[in-house]
């Protein structure tokens, strides 16, 4: 997978943590402005708001899933809407073959952007790499060899888990 569309989906992900970035027209037109996604002249309204925090929610859904629990039933719902939107098409890459591109115009085609790297990373076998920390919920890439990382950072996260499990098993045996 391409490192430079594993970040951008991965800056997706984490539009939100204790504020969220993309929750105002004013906030979503900035941040895609600022990765170039979108021009600084076109509109951004609250239903694009509505889409982007959609769309996200179902990216996220996806990464828990991928960490071995049910996709929210959600998810599909935000997809099609997104895929209504900005329909993703398939075109002729530059040294032969197809590739999959993001259709629509303005900030449905920004967000189908991320479908298409989405699409593309599972084509490949990799979208399964983008999880949910079992500890904190913090979406990340597990760059493990085997992929089979369960927490964002084993020195906090795995750390915290570990220890409730061990107190959890010394409550238990006294």
């Amino acid at each position: 997978m391409d490192p430079a569309d594993r970040d951008l989906f991965l800056q997706f992900l984490w539009t939100r943590d204790e504020t969220d970035s993309i929750d105002t027209p004013g906030k979503l037109k900035d941040w895609l402005t600022g990765l170039g996604m979108l021009d600084g002249d076109e509109a951004v309204t609250e239903d694009d708001v509505r889409l982007a925090r959609h769309s996200r929610a179902a990216a996220r859904a996806m990464c828990v899933a991928n960490s071995g629990y049910p996709l929210d039933p959600r998810t599909h719902l935000a997809i099609e809407e997104l895929n209504a939107r900005a329909p993703l098409k398939v075109t002729a890459g530059p040294a032969g073959g197809l590739r999959v591109e993001p259709g629509g115009s303005g900030v449905p085609r920004a967000l189908a952007r991320f479908l298409a790297i989405a699409y593309r990373a599972t084509v490949e076998g990799e979208f399964g790499r983008f999880k949910a920390c079992q500890g904190c919920g913090w979406a990340y890439y597990d760059e493990s060899k085997n992929g089979s990382k369960k927490w964002c950072a084993m020195g906090l996260c795995g750390t915290r888990a570990k220890m409730k499990a061990y107190r959890e098993r010394k409550k238990a045996g006294a």
